[in-house]
């Protein structure tokens, strides 16, 4: 079973404010999954992880109501070890965290979006 075969079996996290990325990467990411579920915001993002409990999250940082930082601490106090990816327009150090699995500067290249989830999950081809 190759890597994108096995992320056909995951529930992702996006959370981004920005309605035009969001539905972008939103239809890009639910064409590779099990099941995406969108988030506006971190306090969306927040309650959708506590409901739906996804294998990866995907966050931006600048976002209303609660930001993607605060959002990832309140998340990795939960379970530390969930894995999370930051997208991001800023490549400055108060955009990054060093506990997520990766920090991708915006604009999102797709195919480094894919390589940097499946890194994240550890999913990898069969032998």
């Amino acid at each position: 079973m190759t890597k994108e075969e096995k992320l056909k079996d995951i529930t992702l996290l996006y959370v981004e404010d920005d309605d035009l990325i969001r539905k972008s990467v939103s239809r890009f990411l639910a064409r590779r999954c099990n099941k995406l579920i969108e988030a506006s915001n971190g306090a969306e993002g927040l309650r959708a992880f506590n409901e739906h409990l996804p294998a990866l999250v995907i966050t931006d940082i600048e976002m209303p109501v609660m930001n993607g930082m605060e959002m990832i601490e309140t998340i990795l106090k939960q379970d530390s070890h969930q894995p999370i990816i930051i997208t991001t327009g800023y490549d400055d150090d108060e955009h990054k965290n060093n506990k997520v699995s990766q920090n991708i500067i915006k604009p999102i290249n797709l195919k480094e979006l894919t390589e940097s989830i499946c890194t994240a999950l550890d999913l990898k081809d069969d032998e």
